[in-house]
């Protein structure tokens, strides 16, 4: 089990899409929310079969909705940690978004999967003003982002464009 997690409009499900190799999960070009719940597309990766979870957004709720959201999430990761291991968290994060909006996104999820039991990396999205070497925002961001408490194992700097 892997779990994909970011804002609104990030684009998670673009993620999924490009994993899986196909137009599975619905995408959206404006910032509306596609995913209005928590959906799985299972694909194998060599010998490795995954099941993809996109994990739907709470930004933009209220506090009780996002309390709410959250124990909801923990009951239903503690029934996927129970029946069948986490592996991983995808933080999907957009690259041009400032990074201190980023931290309750992180700590929410975070906070839910108690780690270091699961490996979080991060996947930024939205580079396409790094057209020879995405990779390029990871050294210019990742102690900024470190600073912040945000720890990730691996990253990956993508553009989710056609």
């Amino acid at each position: 089990n892997v779990l994909l997690f970011g804002e609104t409009g990030v684009g998670k499900s673009a993620i999924i899409n490009l994993i899986m190799g196909r137009d599975v999960a619905q995408t959206s070009p404006d910032a509306a929310t596609c995913t209005l719940q928590h959906t799985f597309h299972e694909v194998t990766l060599g010998d490795c079969r995954l099941k993809l979870w996109e994990v739907s957004s709470i930004d933009k709720m209220s506090f009780f909705r996002a309390l709410f959201a959250k124990w909801r999430l923990k009951k239903s990761y503690k029934k996927l940690s129970r029946d069948d291991r986490v592996y991983l968290l995808l933080y999907c994060m957009r690259g041009s978004r400032a990074q201190r909006a980023l931290i309750s996104d992180y700590k929410f999820f975070t906070d839910i999967v108690g780690l270091p039991t699961v490996a979080v990396a991060a996947v930024v999205t939205s580079l396409e003003d790094y057209p020879k070497d995405m990779d390029k925002w990871w050294t210019n961001n990742k102690d900024n982002l470190e600073r912040l408490g945000m720890r990730f194992s691996a990253h990956a700097c993508i553009t989710s464009l056609p």
